[in-house]
């Protein structure tokens, strides 16, 4: 046992119980930030990776979520980065075709016609739902540029989603 944490076998433990109660949620904002599931079980499985093998470092159980998290989006960003292009395809629905939502399917292009720091800024503020604070803490920028990441995304969202939402009447 480390001072001041915890045995291995219980990180372990700690660890596999996360990854059960949280892996799927994980796994659709990978989806939300990539736009590709290929990529995203990738940039899900490197991310869990790199938290795994510093677990112990994570003091707070509860924390570890926003490990994975900020490790996604900063591997991601990286790897943009690197490549300074993405390469869109379009998706193949996980369900028949008369159960496929169109606005899900517009939705899911609009996020992926966005700059992957505008699209994590977006994922992370309105799919995990965390304060704008915590989003920059996880992009790695100051508030203010987080909230000129989601003022940018939003406008473009509002701009590609409007004949979508003038079609359907606004029910979303």
């Amino acid at each position: 046992m480390r001072s001041g944490g915890l045995a291995e076998g219980t990180r372990q433990d700690a660890f596999d119980e996360f990854l059960s109660a949280r892996y799927q949620a994980l796994l659709r904002g990978a989806f939300l930030i990539t736009g590709d599931i290929h990529d995203a079980r990738d940039l899900l499985h490197d991310a869990l990776s790199r938290v795994y093998v510093r677990r112990g470092a994570i003091r707070d159980p509860g924390a570890a979520e926003g490990y994975v998290r900020r490790t996604m989006v900063r591997t991601h960003v990286s790897r943009w980065r690197r490549t300074r292009r993405e390469v869109l395809t379009p998706l193949l629905p996980d369900a028949p075709a008369a159960a496929v939502d169109p606005r899900d399917e517009e939705l899911d292009a609009a996020l992926r016609s966005l700059p992957p720091r505008q699209r994590a800024a977006v994922v992370l503020r309105y799919y995990a739902d965390l304060p704008v604070a915590q989003v920059a803490e996880e992009l790695g920028c100051s508030p203010a540029t987080a909230k000129t990441h989601l003022a940018r995304a939003m406008r473009t969202l509002r701009q590609e989603l409007a004949p979508v939402r003038e079609m359907v009447g606004h029910d979303r």
